[in-house]
């Protein structure tokens, strides 16, 4: 219900520059140009106790000098002054800053201490800062130029978000020339306040912005950042340039999961979960934006070639193929049209070769028949200056051929430099994206192609599960604390093995054995023949130290293989702490592949998965990809599929495939581990065998450390998994048995039948409007919810012998992080039952448990049971100033 805290900053209505000068050299005094050529419609007060005067404005020697309410303060002074202006920016009511100046933490022990004092003032007034270090805000909209850059962006649609000032700059000088304009421009400089996470959620709520570009050199709140990423890459395009792709990770690793996860491979991993795309180059993030500014959405990944040159066509026909874009066959009644007006001897095919002396008639019927073909989702045009080309004609026949209301992209590659420049300025102006070379356009449509890959793919539903029985929480937790009350950080074989158990993950019978003789009585125990490996703490690889015997197959030879592992291991490493052998029973799964899954902590997103090839060689073959947890069936699937070694799970020559569905079940058990066991540091499954029986923990390895003792229960993890301590059982006042437990993406079908069998004047009292079907969009926003912004509680009644959904309470946090708008509806066949209430109450703890401190929402006036339930609660109500028909209940958590 509340505006934006950010709507100071990004939507002022009055503006103090401090450090302002008439000087055009001087930070403050470029600012306070900027802004007053920029035709900001909001007052302006330059302030500086140099001056008395700046042109004909009265320039002020402080803010409280200024009589009016200022919203935005811009500080363009020496670090040492800064917490003092902020002191008295808080004491006159300012809510926003941006701070320009440098010196900070970019600085000296001094500088920190500054910024230190700088966040205090600005937390104490409830003042959100940009930067410091910082070149400033651009709002073309509002004529609002708040920074030192020299040229003014054009206004646009497109959002630019950097943490390199000069990237800004750049980017703000390109853009005029090349007809792109934005709706924001935000140099975020060093972060103190202001960060990702916080511009992309006014940026997705703008509604002059339909596009995000975003500059990265590293995430410090990776919760955050995800978060706001899924949020804004759902609704808007999203496109990200990082650099550093090549740092090295200092962390040394234990396990072969963290000699393979690098930092950069996660940060794929991340954007990849949240949906936004990536690039690599300025080259490509300037592509991004020449397309994003003037182009349609796509609505698929098939792209029409149109060329007058067979090279060119090929060279975009082989980076399409490069980047998994398709080139569909040409309909019937397209190659009909084309066959009119083309030679005889046109290519038949896409490419659509029109030939080298293509007419401009001819560019523009291709263009016509492309974008009217059904199997095409975009246009590609290339031009090659050739003797019978009039590239400004043909341009101008492009241009004519676009329908009024083109729902498809098109996008052009006029090559070469002078002879076609004036039919790149006609395209542009048209709102043609114009590419010098065929590669980069190709690039242009993938990034569209992308994005509407991943937000299909956000609408996969996993398939429904049972809910979790007989996870042994307790059990694990009680195997990690005695491992760490003994000072150990790395679990013994057995205790891996028995804390996979406790989350029913397959693993082979185990037994430790510290003398010989103790090896013979668990090999007679688990029957021959056997496998025995060496038992220590500081051996990570057991085969490369000679720590492993298999097919050990009569007593004699345990005896004899227990005393060649013990001394092959003190040769090769003679520190080494070693407990003895284990002892367990050689795997005998049919068609076995061997396979590695494991967990690692990254610093910034904290637990990662990862899947691959495994054995010995795991390090070598390197075939694995990495992924977030927590994981459902859908991006378990996904994490499988971006392997080598998944063709190895289908059939194959005499090979059944493997269990799939096993082998998924494993993968979210491993995201529940790292989910509800916030000491483990790494995890290795090496290996894992898994074929058409089933799946089988054959080796597995586990690091453990205290975590912070201020953490709570999941921030540990950058993504909120599910909240299963949410849960509970309870029963209907008739006595039917009843769940309550927050909602997951597997509860879509649910979902969907609850709404299906709600009365109309149920869903009028809970939308407010006539909804008759949920839309896919509509049913995945309300299933697959980010647990750190909001909250879904369904009630599961067992009717029947079948689990039905009858009632769900949702709220969303607002902007402001400290209160959350509910709505609560139960199903018509279940009322007068006390579920509304047990809903409202199971929301107010888990809003509680969020720190949230009010809770609101809106009722019709003529819905008289939910007023008479709201009162009951203890809501305040009151009638909406806006609405008669209305009322707004409040209620302190």
């Amino acid at each position: 219900m509340d505006k934006s805290p950010l709507s100071p900053l990004f939507d002022p209505r009055s503006v103090a520059v401090f450090g302002a000068s008439p000087s055009g050299s001087s930070v403050g005094g470029l600012a306070y140009a900027n802004l007053i050529s920029g035709g900001f419609d909001g007052a302006i007060y330059p302030i500086n106790p140099k001056y008395k005067k700046i042109g004909e404005t009265e320039c002020y020697r402080n803010i409280a000098a200024i009589s009016k309410e200022v919203d935005l303060a811009v500080i363009a002074t020496p670090a040492r002054t800064v917490p003092g202006i902020m002191r008295d920016c808080a004491a006159t009511g300012v809510k926003a800053a941006i701070i320009l100046s440098a010196g900070f933490s970019d600085g000296d022990q001094k500088g920190r201490a500054y910024e230190s004092q700088v966040m205090h003032e600005a937390r104490k007034g409830g003042i959100r800062v940009l930067g410091p270090n910082c070149v400033g805000l651009v709002r073309p909209w509002l004529g609002l130029n708040a920074t030192f850059l020299k040229s003014q962006a054009p206004k646009g649609r497109l959002a630019m978000v950097s943490q390199s000032g000069a990237l800004i700059s750049a980017i703000a000088d390109w853009a005029g020339p090349h007809h792109s304009g934005f709706s924001a421009m935000v140099s975020l400089g060093s972060s103190l306040d202001v960060d990702i996470g916080d511009t992309l959620d006014y940026l997705v709520n703008d509604p002059k912005t339909d596009a995000i570009l975003l500059y990265i050199e590293g995430v410090k709140d990776a919760p955050n950042f995800m978060s706001a990423m899924r949020r804004a890459a759902r609704l808007k395009p999203v496109i990200v340039l990082k650099s550093g792709r090549h740092a090295v990770s200092a962390r040394a690793a234990h396990t072969h999961t963290g000699a393979l996860i690098g930092s950069d491979e996660v940060f794929d991993a991340a954007l990849e979960r949240v949906g936004a795309v990536r690039v690599n180059t300025l080259g490509q993030l300037f592509a991004a934006a020449e397309l994003l500014a003037n182009t349609k959405k796509t609505s698929g990944d098939r792209l029409c070639i149109i060329t007058n040159g067979g090279g060119a066509g090929v060279l975009a026909a082989d980076r399409a193929g490069d980047l998994g874009i398709s080139l569909p066959p040409l309909s019937e009644p397209t190659r009909k049209a084309l066959d009119k007006i083309l030679p005889a001897f046109w290519s038949h095919a896409n490419p659509v070769d029109i030939l080298g002396d293509a007419t401009p008639d001819a560019y523009g019927a291709a263009v016509k028949a492309a974008i009217a073909d059904a199997e095409v989702d975009g246009v590609l045009v290339l031009l090659t200056p050739q003797a019978m080309t009039d590239a400004t004609v043909a341009a101008q026949a492009v241009k004519d051929a676009l329908p009024k209301r083109n729902s498809k992209p098109v996008l052009a590659c006029w090559m070469g430099e002078d002879v076609v420049a004036e039919g790149r300025i006609l395209l542009s102006e048209a709102g043609v994206s114009v590419f010098e070379t065929p590669e980069r356009a190709v690039e242009g449509f993938s990034y569209l192609a992308q994005h509407h890959r991943n937000r299909k793919l956000s609408l996969e539903v996993p398939r429904a599960r049972a809910f979790e029985q007989g996870l042994d929480l307790d059990g694990a937790r009680m195997i990690i604390a005695n491992a760490l009350a003994a000072g150990r950080s790395i679990l013994s074989d057995t205790e891996s093995k028995a804390l996979l158990s406790a989350f029913n993950i397959p693993v082979n019978l185990t037994f430790e054995a510290k003398t010989a003789n103790e090896a013979l009585i668990a090999a007679e125990t688990v029957r021959f023949p056997v496998a025995m490996k060496i038992s220590s703490p500081d051996v990570s690889h057991k085969t490369d130290v000679g720590g492993v015997k298999i097919n050990v197959a009569h007593a004699a030879s345990v005896t004899r293989a227990f005393h060649e592992i013990i001394g092959s291991v003190k040769s090769a490493m003679p520190d080494a702490k070693i407990s003895g052998v284990t002892v367990e029973a050689m795997s005998h799964l049919r068609q076995a592949r061997e396979l590695v899954i494991g967990a690692s902590r990254d610093p910034v997103f904290g637990p990662t998965i990862l899947f691959g090839a495994g054995g010995t060689m795991v390090e070598v073959m390197k075939d694995s990809a990495v992924a977030l947890p927590p994981l459902n069936s859908v991006l378990s699937e996904r994490l499988i599929n971006r392997t080598r070694v998944s063709k190895a799970l289908e059939s194959f020559r005499d090979y059944d495939p493997v269990d799939r569905a096993a082998l998924v079940d494993v993968l979210k058990r491993i995201s529940i581990i790292v989910s509800e066991l916030p000491e483990i540091i790494e995890l290795d499954i090496n290996p894992l065998f898994a074929g058409p029986d089933g799946v089988l923990a054959v080796d597995a390895r586990i690091t453990v450390a205290r975590p912070p003792s201020n953490d709570g229960r999941y921030d540990h993890m950058a993504i909120h998994p599910y909240p299963r301590h949410l849960a509970r059982q309870t029963f209907l006042r008739d006595g039917t048995p009843l769940t309550i437990r927050p909602i997951r993406p597997e509860d879509a079908e649910h979902e969907k039948q609850f709404m299906r069998d709600l009365s109309n004047e149920a869903k009028m009292m809970r939308f407010m409007g006539s909804v008759n079907e949920l839309s896919p969009e509509l049913l995945a926003q309300f299933t697959q919810i980010d647990y750190r912004r909001e909250m879904a509680l369904v009630a599961m009644a067992e009717i029947d012998g079948q689990s039905v959904q009858v009632g769900v309470a949702r709220y969303v946090i607002n902007p402001d992080w400290k209160s959350c708008e509910f709505a609560v509806v139960v199903s018509d066949r279940i009322q007068s039952q006390g579920l509304g209430t047990k809903l409202m109450k199971g929301l107010f703890k888990a809003a509680q448990d969020h720190g949230l401190h009010v809770i609101e929402g809106t009722v019709l006036r003529k819905n008289t049971p939910m007023l008479r339930l709201m009162k009951d609660l203890g809501f305040t109500q009151r009638p909406d100033p806006d609405d008669h028909d209305v009322v707004i209940v409040e209620r302190e958590l």
